[in-house]
């Protein structure tokens, strides 16, 4: 009997070590009506002070107005925070919100609106802590609160009115509007009126293809995902795009009037292809390092260009003009004697450059070493080691890379400054 007991104490110990903390939030409610967008937080006990999990700018000070009296957002040690303005606890906090599509550093935009007044929503912008957050800060309770006629889609779930919900990590895009949802045979999409015929077309077409070749090299998705392309207008010349991707969805949005008139064909296959290449990157995705960013986003440039390549029929060309490209921007923006953590961040962009040659040298010495798929295999041999339970980190990048070909990779530094390989295949 002692021995039963002694284990049950030992499970229960294992999973309180492995809980995550608790934030003290009881509630966030994210709540539409027809005078505008409010977020709401309802805490456990009174704190004297909230901190926002992502903080890449100050823009919640000017966006969110405070509909509780003593309460106002500042800036504190590195990250906004949600504080009462003569330091007595509080026990909720109320904001109205500028539900408009704003650029931010290294992180989504909380609204990405669609042009018939539906709206994208990062519900990850919304999370935040007592006192302050840490690593074991995983879990936040959400609550969307509807008092129009639109309806909720979470987690392919179509709701109306009140829906709550445990969300985590990363958090999720959920959509509020609407229109209803298309089904193609590779994934569910919104897309937005607004976009040119031309584009939809293009989604509707490529994107089921862009699918299937990465499953062909990647292996299957465990889940359909879910599109969501959205176009909002700006005054002035302000415009462009932002993609990304959170399990199984992945979200485009364009900006601005010149942005449509821009669209390519071989600009939007690629925008697409990278997108999509990260929803089939796996664990290697979703543990990796933002400090080393430069293993997933590189490989999604390359993958994005290898499928550009095969689907426009330019055999190599596009992946070696990219290449080399990427190469001199690297160089350029990383001294030799700098260590390349300082430089990514300052510059996220050298992620994706720096990346891309490096991943593109990788994906030479394999096929070179006889493994026909290159990056592909070496993606995998990769995600399924940090699925085993190694760092998702250079190291067992470069670890995956001699498990295929039998001897160690270079530096980061030695791939850069390597002359661009001829022999890259699609």
């Amino acid at each position: 009997m002692r021995y039963f007991i002694a284990i049950a104490v030992a499970i229960l110990a294992l999973l309180l070590w492995f809980a995550p903390a608790d934030s003290q939030i009881r509630l966030i409610t994210l709540s539409k009506s027809d005078l505008g967008w409010t977020v709401t937080y309802q805490l456990n006990e009174p704190v004297t002070q909230l901190e926002f999990v992502r903080s890449p700018n100050e823009s919640r000070a000017a966006r969110w107005q405070p509909l509780t009296e003593n309460i106002e957002i500042a800036w504190r040690n590195g990250s906004e925070v949600i504080r009462s303005k003569n330091g007595e606890a509080f026990s909720e906090a109320a904001f109205i919100l500028d539900a408009t599509y704003t650029t931010l550093p290294k992180d989504y935009a909380p609204f990405s609106p669609f042009s018939d007044g539906g709206m994208l929503i990062h519900t990850a912008r919304f999370f935040a802590c007592a006192d302050q957050c840490g690593a074991a800060h995983h879990e936040w309770p959400m609550a969307v609160n509807l008092t129009t006629d639109d309806y909720l889609l979470v987690d392919g779930q179509l709701l109306l009115d009140f829906h709550e919900w445990l969300d985590r990590d990363s958090g999720r895009a959920i959509y509020i509007g609407s229109q209803p949802p298309e089904t193609f045979s590779a994934l569910v999409a919104i897309i937005d009126p607004a976009l040119p015929s031309s584009l939809r077309q293009d989604m509707i077409t490529e994107l089921p293809m862009i699918m299937s070749y990465y499953t062909k090299q990647l292996g299957a998705l465990s889940q359909t995902p879910t599109l969501f392309a959205s176009y909002s207008d700006f005054d002035g010349d302000y415009y462009g795009h932002q993609g990304g991707v959170l399990p199984h969805q992945v979200f485009m949005h364009w900006y601005g009037e010149q942005a449509l008139k821009n669209v390519d064909e071989q600009n939007t296959l690629w925008f697409f292809a990278h997108e999509i290449a990260h929803l089939f990157q796996g664990a290697g995705l979703k543990y990796s390092n933002s400090d080393e960013a430069w293993i997933h986003e590189g490989a999604a440039e390359l993958m994005s260009y290898l499928y550009s390549d095969t689907k426009l029929a330019r055999s190599n060309q596009l992946v070696q003009d990219a290449v080399r490209k990427a190469q001199t921007e690297c160089v350029a923006s990383w001294p030799a004697s700098e260590p390349f953590i300082n430089v990514g961040r300052v510059n996220f962009k050298a992620h994706y450059s720096c990346g891309l040659v490096a991943n593109a040298d990788l994906h030479a010495q394999l096929q070179a070493n006889g493994v026909g798929s290159g990056i592909f295999a070496l993606w995998e041999a990769y995600s399924t080691m940090v699925s085993d339970g190694e760092p998702a980190n250079s190291e067992t990048y470069f670890a995956a890379f001699e498990q295929l070909t039998g001897y160690a990779s270079m530096s980061l530094r030695q791939l850069i400054d390597r002359p661009v390989s001829a022999s890259i295949a699609p």
